[in-house]
Order: structure tokens, then sequence, then C-alpha cells
């Protein structure tokens, strides 16, 4: 499942700085990468939904073989219960295969991922040079994925999100998570730091670094960068660039929707 940085409050649509911002995406969306783990510390308001729908291209190369994955399909949806906590609820469709001397697979695993059930929470607020502190919890549920794809045992992904407003006009965001991912006998340590500049009103870019230790393998980083566009105040599309820094990945591709959905009830009061 991708872990993203996401909006939820997306600006507001001015056309005078959407023609630069988008011929940027137009440039880069043909190849648009990303190894992306952050997550935005700030909740769903409550009673609001997001849907975010992702396709990505992944591969690594090791001597002749060099293998690729896809995920012709990511869903991640996110509901506020309050203003200060979310569901979150997700599943990939995904295929992997191995070419060797640029041949196409022999096998590929192809299937659903299993099924991600989660919460997210927001628990200090920015104060200072303190940052804002959130919570994010996950679990993979056994059984539900694709036979390719299918765990035995229940897994996890805990996550601690940091967030810091910069500048006096808050354009610019600093953003890092620390986590671990557990279950099925696997366990692995990461991180991630981001920064974020919002371009004009409509979009802005970002650069990330993020790591992760595998137990009892070596660490292995990552760097990308991204722009987002927002063409209206309920949408937005990403475009992300990066690959592995000491790790075997070419590159991994990616480019993501996200759709808002605001609370339409208001209250009324009987006369």
């Amino acid at each position: 499942m991708l872990r993203t940085f996401i909006s939820k409050s997306p600006p507001k649509f001015y056309t005078s700085d959407s023609f630069l911002l988008l011929m940027v995406l137009l440039l880069v969306s043909g190849i648009c990468l990303a190894q992306d783990v952050i997550e935005s510390p700030t909740s769903t308001v409550k009673g609001t939904a997001q849907i975010e729908i992702a396709s990505s291209y992944e591969s690594f190369k090791e001597g002749n073989e060099k293998s690729v994955g896809y995920t012709a399909g990511s869903l991640l949806f996110l509901y506020g219960v309050s203003d200060a906590v979310e569901i979150r609820f997700g599943m990939d469709f995904q295929q992997d295969g191995v070419r060797v001397n640029g041949r196409k697979p022999t096998s590929v695993e192809s299937g659903y991922t299993p099924l991600q059930i989660g919460v997210g929470a927001d628990l200090i607020k920015e104060k200072g040079i303190f940052p804002k502190i959130s919570f994010i919890g996950d679990m993979f549920l056994p059984s539900t994925g694709g036979s390719d794809f299918k765990q035995d045992k229940l897994g996890f992904g805990l996550k601690a999100g940091f967030f810091h407003n910069l500048g006096k006009s808050h354009n610019a965001q600093l953003n890092y998570n620390l986590g671990a991912d557990f279950g099925n006998d696997d366990l692995a340590y990461f991180y991630g730091i981001t920064y974020l500049y919002n371009i004009g009103s409509i979009g802005g870019a970002y650069l990330e670094l993020n790591g992760n230790l595998p137990d009892d393998f070596s660490p292995n980083h990552y760097i990308s960068a991204a722009f987002y566009w927002t063409p209206t105040a309920n949408i937005q599309f990403d475009t992300i660039v990066g690959r592995g820094i000491n790790a075997d990945q070419d590159f991994y591709l990616t480019g993501r929707l996200q759709i808002y959905i605001p609370n339409t009830k208001t209250k009324t009061t009987n006369q």
C-alpha cells in the first residue's frame, strides 16, 4: 500500500498559477518515480472522506536479472470520525516478475495484497519549535489477499508522524515519520523525511529521503522528488520522481489521484 504525504485541506484554485505548474507536471508525468512513504500527520476532518487511487512501476537490477513490479491499482480510503481521528482502509492489485537478459518473465506473481485496516490520530498540536505529533496504526489481515500475496499471520504497521510549519506564511512544511512493519515473522524499521513547498496556490513540490532496515539485512535508502497539482479544492494529482541511493532499485514510478469529499451536512435549528 502506498504511504503518502497528503494535503488534507487542498488550496483554492487560481488560474494565474496553473499554466506553469501544469507544464512541469506534463514534462515529468512520463517518468513519475517514487519510493514514497511519508504521510501527513493531519487527520481528515470529521465527516469528510478522502480517496487515493494510484498506479506504480518498480524495478530492481542485479547482474543480468531485472525484477519488475506493477501496482496496477492501489486504493486507500480515509474517513474522519472526528477532527483528530480517521479510519483507514486499503488494498493493492500487484504483479511481480523477473526479466533475464531483457526477456519477458517466465512466471509472474499476481493478485490482491492483504486488506489494510487502520486508524490515524493527532496526539499533540504544534507549538513553537515543538512539532505536531500523530500516530498511525494499520493491520494487514491474513487470508484476505490473493494466493501469491496471502499472509499466514496478521501484519502490523506502526508509525509516528511529526510535522512543522515553516515560514511566516506557512508556505513550507517539514514532515518526518518513524515506524516499523512486522508480522508473518518479518520485521522492518523505516524512516522518512520530507520538505514540502507550496508553489503559488494550486500546487507545490516536495523532496523526500526515506529508508528501511529489515531485520538481519542491510539498510536501504531512497530519495525522491514530487510535484502535486490541485486543479480544484477537492482534487489533487501527484507526480513523483526518485530512485535508490544504496539500494539496487533503479526507480519506482507512481502516479496518484486524491479526491477529497467534504461533509456537506449542515445543522439546522427548529423554528
